[in-house]
């Protein structure tokens, strides 16, 4: 409650209006930008983190606008993969799948997607996938 408190402070004293929004008011967070830089007020959905899993259809939509030089790019490239499956979805649904097998505070076992993962744990866990045919994570440091 006490960062939840400070943060409507901090946004308050930066004269911008607080909203509790999940997809995520870019004008107060870690995340802060100037409007130039992104001038809406929201990010778009987007997932946020280790990794992505694309149907054929959708990652040839997105390559074929990055030929045709028609994607908006954005320095954060979740961000940028969220507006693209967004412009996507204008032309045919797209289904969100929530999993917490994509892991976005480590590691866990039979993960999809790992985060925050160091060169040697990523060296570990795909000579784990190759030798046992299914992930499993690297406790070390």
């Amino acid at each position: 409650m006490e960062t939840l408190i400070s943060t409507i402070i901090f946004c308050a004293l930066g004269a911008v209006t607080y909203e509790v929004n999940m997809i995520g008011n870019v004008r107060c967070s870690h995340f802060t930008l100037a409007f130039k830089e992104w001038p809406e007020e929201y990010y778009p959905p987007y997932a946020n983190g280790p990794g992505y899993i694309l149907s054929y259809d959708i990652a040839k939509f997105i390559v074929d606008d990055f030929q045709q030089q028609r994607l908006r790019l954005f320095k954060m490239e979740d961000v940028s993969m969220g507006m693209w499956v967004e412009k996507f979805n204008e032309t045919r649904p797209v289904a969100v799948v929530h999993s917490l097998k994509f892991c976005q505070f480590g590691c866990i076992e039979d993960y999809f997607t790992a985060h925050y993962q160091s060169p040697r744990q990523m060296i570990c866990m795909w000579d784990k996938l190759q030798r046992l045919g299914k992930p499993h994570c690297c406790n070390m440091r």
